[in-house]
Formats: C-alpha cells, sequence, structure tokens
C-alpha cells in the first residue's frame, strides 16, 4: 500500500503526525507556512514552504490567502512527489495553517482530479475559545466539500495528543498491511478493497483488538481514540480481519449494514475499518458550545481593547474577530472559481 497512499501534513500538527507515516515508509510531502516548524522536521524528505509564510498565529484567514497564491508551486509539489492514488491530507481544525489551509487544499485537488481524504484534530475542551472557533469554521467548510473520501477525526478529549497520534498511526498502518499480512483460506482482502473503504465519503474509524469477542471490537467501535459518532447506522464499508471468535454479523448488528463488507481472518487481532459513517454532530455541537458559552466574556474582552467595537455579522463567529482592518485581499495567481468561496 505505501504506493497507493501517500500523505500531505500540513502544519505544525499535520508534520508530526506526518512524521509518523514517514518512519513506516509512507510518502509524506510537508506544507508549511513557518520555515521554523519545517525545520523541526528532522529527516523529512519533502518539504515546501508556502511563498511569504511567515506563520499564521491561528489565522485561518492568512492561511487561505497564502496558499491561493502560491496554489500553482504546491500542485507542482504534490505531482511531482506523491504518485498514490489516494492522498490524505493531515491537519489541525484548531490551529492557523492546517485549518486555514487543509480543506481549501482539499477542495482544489479534488478538483484537479485526486482522490484526498482527511485525517484532523479537533481540539480538547481545555484548548482555547480561538481554537474551538477555528475547529467550528473549519469542519463548516470540510463537511460541505463533495467528493471528499474517508475523514479519520482524532478527539483531543480521549488523551494527550502525541499518544493518541502514536496510537491511531499504528492502527491505520495495520489495516494497510493487511492484504500483505493477513491470508486465509476462509477468504482474503485484497488492495483494492482496502482503498475503496478509504475512499467512501463521510467519517472513518479504525480500531485494533486482542481479545477474542465480538463485544469487544464492538465496544472499541463505540468508544476509541476518536470523535464520538452517531451510529445511526449509515455505514458504506466495514472492513476486517477477524480473529478469534469475532463475528462480521454481530459487527453489522451492532454497527448497520454496509453497502458491502470485507473480510479476512488471522491468529493475533482483530483490525477493524468502518467509513462512510456521519460526521460527529453532537461532537462539533459541543465546540460550538464553548464558543457561544464564552460569547459575551469575549466581546467584553475586544470592547476594552478595540475602541472601534466589534465586526455585526449574522455569523456571530465574526463578531467575535475585532474591527480592525484586515489587509486586503489579492487577486489569486490561479484563476480558478472554487477559491472565491473560501474568501
Amino acid at each position: 500500500m505505501k504506493n497507493k497512499i501517500a500523505f500531505i501534513a500540513v502544519g505544525q500538527a499535520g508534520g508530526n503526525i506526518g512524521q509518523l507515516f514517514e518512519r513506516r515508509g509512507y510518502t509524506v510531502l510537508y506544507i508549511n507556512t513557518s520555515q521554523e516548524d519545517l525545520d523541526t522536521l528532522e529527516k523529512a524528505k519533502f518539504k515546501y514552504h508556502i511563498a511569504n509564510g511567515e506563520g499564521c498565529n491561528k489565522d485561518r484567514h492568512k492561511a487561505k490567502q497564502l496558499i491561493i497564491d502560491d496554489f500553482d508551486h504546491i500542485a507542482g509539489e504534490i505531482a511531482s512527489k506523491l504518485k498514490a492514488g489516494l492522498i490524505f491530507a493531515i491537519f489541525a481544525s484548531g490551529g492557523g495553517t492546517g485549518s486555514g489551509a487543509g480543506p481549501m487544499l482539499m477542495d482544489l485537488l479534488i478538483g484537479e482530479g485526486y482522490s484526498v481524504g482527511a485525517i484532523t484534530v479537533i481540539p480538547s475542551r481545555e484548548e482555547s475559545v480561538k481554537s474551538h472557533i477555528n475547529s467550528y469554521e473549519c469542519f463548516s467548510e470540510l463537511t460541505q466539500i463533495a467528493g471528499t473520501s474517508a475523514c479519520f477525526i482524532l478527539d483531543n478529549d480521549k488523551g494527550d495528543k502525541l499518544s493518541l497520534n502514536t496510537s491511531f498511526v499504528k492502527d491505520f498502518c495495520s489495516f494497510l498491511e493487511i492484504p500483505d499480512k493477513h491470508k486465509s483460506m476462509k477468504g482474503n482482502i485484497d488492495k483494492a478493497e482496502i482503498e475503496e473503504t478509504l475512499k467512501a465519503h463521510g467519517m472513518a474509524i479504525v480500531v485494533r483488538r486482542r481479545e477474542q469477542g465480538s463485544a469487544e471490537i464492538i465496544k472499541a467501535i463505540k468508544e476509541n481514540i476518536f470523535a464520538q459518532t452517531e451510529l445511526d447506522r449509515a455505514v458504506k464499508y466495514i472492513t476486517a480481519s477477524l480473529f478469534g471468535g469475532v463475528r462480521m454479523a454481530d459487527i453489522e448488528k451492532a454497527v448497520g449494514t454496509p453497502i458491502d463488507n470485507f473480510q479476512t481472518f488471522n491468529r493475533e487481532e482483530t483490525i477493524c475499518c468502518v467509513s462512510g459513517l456521519s460526521y460527529p454532530q453532537s461532537r462539533l455541537d459541543a465546540v460550538y458550545g464553548k464558543i457561544s458559552d464564552n460569547r459575551d466574556i469575549i466581546k467584553k474582552n475586544l470592547a476594552a481593547t478595540h475602541e472601534t467595537g466589534l465586526k455585526k455579522n449574522v455569523n456571530f463567529l465574526e463578531e467575535l474577530e475585532p474591527a480592525v482592518q484586515r489587509t486586503p485581499m489579492r487577486n489569486p495567481l490561479s484563476k480558478r472559481d472554487l477559491m472565491s468561496k473560501y474568501l
């Protein structure tokens, strides 16, 4: 699968996860507006500093403009460095560069004919309100992109972020290795079936357990490191290498009947990927809730430091921005109409 799947790591958080994949032999292109962040990526093979970027300081607007201005060069880097049929963009939803550039970059690449999925992160409830504003805006864009492949959404509320990253990469790579490592007289999973699973639009999860019963793997599907999705029986694929007494019929009964399932068997552990799920609405509602709960405090603080008050807009998220004059948007170098909706 190393020739079929590659990664674009956007921003610092994306770079941290990207390095875990590169150490396992996958091709990763690191993209950042901050040269300093790129310099911390030891032994990274492919790095690209976005022209005129000096970091985005959690400013999604700035990241978008930099991507637009430099998109032709970025697309050239992707075309020359990544030869895989499926690309995953890795980024944190609560930051600046990754949050602002991630969804737009995915949309632009899909328009160029690429199959693109996402690996992203929701901030923990302890992180700043600004991180939550960025995250909510990021998902407002991401969930509207037609034709995306699978979206894996890690939830920083579920534990230490570095541990979550390591656990995810290990589980995801184990899933990708199924065609090469797991063979059974009762059936096999080939690489095309792995790709089909990962190209399904919607949220996806991947879990791994050594317990031998169906109950344990079902619990893992419902309680894991990902943002909690509502198992509303909207599911497209269930793909698993089963161990012990774990049965696909039991998983389907708990999760929902997929369009198709792919299964094989092994003697060590169960590895299961469920794709085509709904986005985690209740978790995104909680992100919005933190913003809403702190709205009056933020308005008061901003009013105390900006004589001109606040911008007024029907979208209260924009009301939270101080009424300082933004740098006027420059005309994009590319004439792609798609770019305009992100401005």
